[in-house]
C-alpha cells in the first residue's frame, strides 16, 4: 500500500503539490477569521457546581457577586469624606452604557468590609453585562477604558481583569514567539541536515500542519469555546509535529540516495518505511488527541480538535507532498550545503547512538535498575502536589492585575478573591421572619466550620441569599477544598440546598470532573494505543513495555514540575514566581502530550528496530543497530520539540510556561534516558520475547526456529534463514555496490 502510495506521489506529483497550495491557501484563508471568534472562557465546565453557583447569582439574586473588583484609592482623603463618595459614585454614572449590570459600594450596601483598614480605600464589585465570559470581558475593557476619577488611584483585578490580561498577554507572546521559533528552527534544521534546502522542509510541513490545525479551530469556534490560550498551544503542537514527521521522512530519502537508489526508488521506500512510521504515528497521537473530548472544559476540548487535526494533516502532507517535493529535487536535495558543514559528518552521530546501545546491553540488569531508580525519585515530588484553579498567579510578577489582587489581600480585612461564595435557597423570604431566623442559623453553622473566618451576606433576594465565607489558608490549600465540601454538605434549615462558587470550588470541580473522566480517557488512549502499535509491530511484548516506559517518562516530568513551580525550585530563573500550585487544567493537557510524544519517539525506534529485525534475525544486533539508524533522527526530533517549548516557555502566562517546561522536560528525559538507555537495556533482556507474537507460526515468515546467546530463541525463515527482508526490497532492485546489509536474504 505504501509503495503505491509513493509511486503514486511521484506520478502525480504536479496534482499533489496543487492540492497542497490549495490546502494551504484555504488553510490560511479560515485563519483570518479566527481572532474574531475565540473566547476569553473555556476554563470551567458548564455543568460544573461552581459555575452553576455564578450564574445563579448573576441572574438570580443580581448582587453578591464580581466580575471586576475596582478600587479606588486616595492619598489624602478617607472613605468617610463626602467628597470621596462623590468622585467613586460620578465615576461609576460615567460607566458605557450596557457594560454594568450592578455595581455595589460601600455606601449603598452599609458594608464596612468594602473600605480598606487605613480607610484611604474602597474596593466596587461590579457585574458586568454580556454573554458569556467573552461579552463581559467586552463589556470590561470598555468600562476600563471609560471610567476616571480625578485625584485617585483606579486599578482592576477579578475573574474579567485577570482572563482579559491572559489573553492580551497571550496574543502578545504568541507574535513574539513565532518570530523567535522559526528562525530557530530553520537553523536547528540546518545544523542537522547539513544544508539549507533539506532544512526547509520539515519547516514547510510545520507550517502546513498548523495551518491546518488553526483551520480547524476556525471551523468549530462556532460550536464550542475557544479559547485565545488555545492558540498558543496549538501553534506548538502543529509546528513539533510536523517538522519532526518531516524530518524523519528526509533523513530517510536522503539514505536511500546514499545508498545509491534512484529519486523514485528512493521515494517509494520512504514512503514504504518512514512514511508507514509517520502515518502510524499521526494516527495514533490522533487518536489520543480525540481523547480529550471526553472533558467538558471547551479549553481542552478545542485543544483535542486543533491537536487532531494538525497531527493528522501533517501525517498526509509527510506521505504526499513531502515525497513529491523530494522526487522534484532529488540529488538537490542536498544543495546549499555550507563547506564547514559538509566536513561534519552526522553518521558519526549515530555510531554514537550504536556504541552507548552496545554499552548498555552489556549490564542491561545494571542500567535498568538505575535509569528506573532515577525516574522513580524525580516522580516523588509529584505525590505532593497541590492542585489549583487559575488565578492572579498565573500572571507574571507586576502585572496590573496580580499587584492589585495582593493590594487588596493586604489593605482588606477580606478580599474577594479568595473567598467562597454560597448561594443557599430557603422555604421563606429571607429578610423577615421565619427565613431571616434561619438564614442567621445556617451562617452561624457555616462560621463554625473548620478552615471558615468569618461569614457575610453579600446578597438577597426573596428567598434566596449570597453569603460569602473567608478562609484562613490559601484558595489552592487542601483547608479550603475541605471548607467546600463540608459547606456543600452543610444542611440548609428550613431551605432546599446550596451551591457554592468561588476558586477553591473550582478547582475541586474540576479535579472532580478529571479524576472521574480519567478512567475512561486513559481506557481509550491506551487501548488505542496499544491495538495500533500491537499491530503494526506485531508484537505483544513491546506495546506493553513501550506504555510502562511512557508512565515512568511522565511521572518523572510531572514530578519535575512540581518541584519547579509549585515549591519554587528554579521557578525565577525561568521568569515565573512559585505559585505554590500547579495550575488544574496542565496536568490534563500534559497527559495528552506526553503520552502522544512518548508514543511517536517509541514507534520511530521500535520500527527501526524491527525493520533490522527482519533483516539480521538477531535481537541483540537488531537493537543496536536500530538504534544507531534512528538515533540521530530521534535525537534531532526532540531537538526541535525542545526548541519549540523552550521558545513557548518564554510565555508570561504561567499556564502555558507550566505546560511548555513539563513538555521539554519529558523529552530530554524520553530522548537521553528512556530512548537511549533503558529501551535497550529492557529489550536486551526480554530477548526474543520482545517479538512474541501468538496468533501465528512466525511474524511473516514459516519454518523452525533457531537458538542464540543464552538459549535463547528467534523465528527464522525457510532453510534456516531470518525472515524476509520488507517488503520494498523484494520489490525494487538493489543499486550496484549496496552493502549486504541491504540486500534481501
Amino acid at each position: 500500500m505504501f509503495v503505491r502510495l509513493g509511486r503514486f506521489d511521484v506520478a502525480r506529483r504536479v496534482w499533489v503539490l496543487a492540492g497542497a497550495v490549495l490546502v494551504l491557501v484555504v488553510s490560511c484563508w479560515a485563519c483570518s477569521g479566527l481572532s474574531g471568534r475565540l473566547s476569553y472562557g473555556g476554563f470551567m465546565a458548564p455543568a460544573a457546581e461552581a459555575t452553576r453557583a455564578a450564574d445563579a447569582i448573576r441572574n438570580e439574586v443580581g448582587e453578591g457577586g464580581a466580575d471586576v473588583l475596582v478600587t479606588f484609592r486616595s492619598k489624602e482623603l478617607t472613605a468617610a469624606r463626602p467628597a470621596f463618595r462623590e468622585a467613586v459614585e460620578d465615576a461609576l454614572r460615567r460607566a458605557p452604557e450596557g457594560t454594568v449590570d450592578r455595581a455595589t459600594t460601600a455606601w449603598s450596601s452599609a458594608n464596612p468590609l468594602l473600605v480598606s483598614l487605613d480607610q484611604h480605600a474602597t474596593v466596587v464589585p461590579v457585574l458586568l453585562r454580556g454573554d458569556g465570559e467573552t461579552g463581559r470581558t467586552q463589556s470590561y475593557l470598555a468600562l476600563r477604558d471609560a471610567l476616571r476619577a480625578p485625584g485617585f488611584e483606579v486599578t482592576w483585578t477579578g475573574p474579567s481583569a485577570i482572563i482579559s490580561e491572559i489573553v492580551q498577554r497571550s496574543q502578545r507572546d504568541l507574535v513574539r514567539i513565532e518570530l523567535m521559533v522559526l528562525p530557530l528552527m530553520m537553523l536547528l534544521m540546518v545544523f542537522v541536515f547539513r544544508g539549507v534546502v533539506a532544512a526547509l522542509l520539515p519547516v514547510v510541513t510545520g507550517v502546513l500542519a498548523t495551518a491546518a490545525a488553526l483551520a480547524a479551530l476556525r471551523a468549530v469556534a462556532d460550536v464550542i469555546e475557544v479559547p485565545y490560550v488555545t492558540v498558543n498551544l496549538v501553534v506548538a503542537i502543529g509546528l513539533a509535529a510536523g517538522v519532526d514527521a518531516g524530518l524523519l521522512i528526509v533523513s530517510r530519502f536522503r539514505e536511500e540516495l546514499r545508498a545509491g537508489r534512484t529519486p523514485a526508488e528512493a521515494v517509494a521506500i520512504t514512503v514504504d518505511t518512514a512514511g508507514r512510521t509517520v502515518a502510524l504515528s499521526g494516527v495514533v497521537m490522533t487518536f489520543i488527541a480525540v481523547g480529550l473530548a471526553f472533558f467538558p472544559l471547551g479549553f481542552v476540548r478545542a485543544l483535542g480538535i486543533g491537536a487532531a487535526a494538525g497531527l493528522l494533516v501533517g501525517a498526509l502532507v509527510t506521505v504526499t507532498v513531502l515525497p513529491a517535493l523530494l522526487f522534484c529535487l532529488g540529488d538537490r536535495v542536498d544543495a546549499l550545503s555550507p563547506a564547514w558543514l559538509r566536513r561534519q559528518d552526522g553518521r558519526r552521530d549515530g555510531a554514537l547512538w550504536g556504541r552507548v546501545a552496545r554499552a548498555v546491553m552489556q549490564k542491561p540488569i545494571a542500567y535498568t535498575c538505575a535509569v528506573s531508580a532515577l525516574l522513580l525519585a524525580l516522580a516523588v515530588p509529584f505525590l505532593h502536589t497541590v492542585i489549583g484553579f487559575p488565578d492572579q498567579r498565573m500572571l507574571p510578577a507586576g502585572a496590573p492585575a496580580r499587584v492589585a489582587a495582593e493590594r487588596m489581600e493586604h489593605d482588606f480585612a477580606v478580599s474577594g478573591l479568595g473567598t467562597l461564595q454560597a448561594i443557599a435557597t430557603f422555604d421563606h423570604p429571607v429578610d423577615r421572619g421565619r427565613g431571616h431566623a434561619d438564614l442567621l442559623t445556617w451562617t452561624r453553622h457555616v462560621s463554625g466550620l473548620p478552615g471558615a473566618r468569618g461569614v457575610l451576606v453579600a446578597g438577597t433576594t426573596g428567598n434566596k441569599a449570597v453569603v460569602y465565607v473567608g478562609q484562613d489558608q490559601r484558595v489552592e490549600s487542601e483547608s479550603a477544598k475541605s471548607l467546600v465540601r463540608a459547606v456543600r454538605a452543610l444542611p440548609v434549615p428550613g431551605g432546599s440546598g446550596v451551591l457554592v462558587g468561588g476558586a477553591s470550588a473550582l478547582a475541586v470541580d474540576t479535579m472532580d470532573t478529571f479524576y472521574r473522566l480519567l478512567p475512561r480517557v486513559l481506557a481509550f488512549m491506551v487501548i488505542t494505543s496499544l491495538v495500533l502499535l500491537t499491530v503494526a509491530l506485531r508484537s505483544l511484548v513491546l506495546p506493553l513495555k513501550a506504555l510502562v516506559m511512557n508512565g515512568l517518562s511522565i511521572g518523572a516530568s510531572f514530578g519535575a514540575l512540581t518541584w519547579i513551580f509549585q515549591d519554587g525550585h528554579a521557578s525565577r530563573p525561568l521568569g515565573a514566581e512559585p505559585t505554590g500550585y500547579v495550575d488544574a487544567l496542565a496536568p490534563i493537557v500534559m497527559l495528552f502530550l506526553l503520552i502522544a510524544v512518548s508514543m511517536d519517539y517509541e514507534l520511530f525506534l521500535l520500527l527501526r528496530i524491527r525493520e533490522q529485525y527482519r533483516l539480521l534475525g538477531d535481537d541483540r544486533e537488531s537493537v543496536a543497530v536500530g538504534i544507531e539508524r534512528s538515533g540521530r533522527v530521534i535525537s534531532a526530533a526532540a531537538a526541535a520539540v525542545l526548541v519549540v517549548t523552550a521558545c513557548f516557555a518564554t510565555s508570561s502566562v504561567v499556564m502555558v510556561k507550566e505546560i511548555c517546561v513539563g513538555v521539554f522536560l519529558a523529552v530530554l528525559i524520553d530522548a537521553v534516558l528512556v530512548r537511549a538507555v533503558l529501551v535497550p537495556a529492557v529489550m536486551r533482556l526480554l530477548g526474543a520475547a520482545n517479538w512474541w507474537w501468538p496468533f501465528s507460526r512466525s511474524s511473516g515468515t514459516a519454518g523452525k526456529s533457531r537458538s542464540g546467546k543464552g538459549g535463547r530463541k528467534w523465528r527464522t525463515g525457510k532453510g534456516g534463514r531470518p525472515e524476509a527482508a520488507p517488503e520494498h526490497a523484494a520489490r525494487l532492485p538493489a543499486p550496484a555496490g549496496a552493502s549486504a546489509e541491504r540486500q534481501p536474504r
